[in-house]
């Protein structure tokens, strides 16, 4: 069989595992129960159909799909109205940070499309309700040589005409920086790399989002 064409089929194709699997269970039990010769064609059957899925499962997940087959077998996205995120603490540009990773998260997820508020799609939102920085490691002369930034966050999914919470959930994020060591500069580039590692920390919290979205929605 040819192959050609990069996709992401890997959820149908575990599906179709799945059911495979449960058939075959199903049909071994009724073969022991009658022992009929038919029954054990069909097992047959069902095992070569199982080892099919496999193969086009193992194929699916290296990014492949069979020529003459539709990349997305659902051609639609689950439409969500992003909220921008609050900020609950004194870490300032936080939310509009995260708010930002949050959305380029759902524009670029094969599943899930950010749209307008004002539509009927479920509304997410996000809140900051901490954020704190400590030390993780010192030099010999206590002088600190690494960073440590954490926030917590409550992710909440309501209904956009009942206002009825769907999903709400507490996520933690966290990234680490290097302190400058340059004995000119040094502040400023304690300041980007702080930054940086804020922007880092904004994006883990949007994977996490986008992760616990996939499992709960999809």
């Amino acid at each position: 069989m040819a192959v050609a064409k990069r996709s992401v089929g890997v959820v149908a194709t575990r599906a179709f595992e799945r059911d495979a699997r449960c058939a075959l269970l199903l049909l071994r039990g009724m073969s022991m129960r009658t022992g009929s010769a038919g029954l054990r064609g069909i097992l047959r059957e069902a095992r070569r159909l199982l080892l099919l899925g496999m193969l086009v499962g193992a194929l699916a997940s290296c990014g492949y799909t069979l020529v003459g087959t539709s990349p997305d077998t659902s051609g639609k996205r689950f439409s969500l109205t992003l909220l921008p995120v609050t900020n609950h603490t004194r870490e300032a540009d936080l939310e509009r940070l995260t708010t930002v990773a949050l959305r380029h998260a759902i524009v670029q997820s094969q599943h899930f499309s950010s749209v307008e508020a004002g539509a009927s799609a479920p509304r997410l939102h996000g809140a900051i309700r901490r954020f704190r920085s400590y030390p993780l490691s010192f030099d010999r002369n206590d002088n600190v040589l690494q960073y440590r930034i954490e926030a917590d966050f409550r992710l909440r999914l309501t209904d956009a005409a009942t206002q009825r919470p769907l999903l709400e959930q507490d996520i933690s994020a966290a990234a680490e920086y290097l302190v400058a060591r340059a004995a000119t500069d040094r502040v400023r580039e304690d300041v980007v790399a702080r930054e940086a590692a804020i922007a880092r920390l904004a994006q883990h919290f949007a994977d996490q989002c986008l992760a616990l979205l996939t499992i709960v929605l999809l």
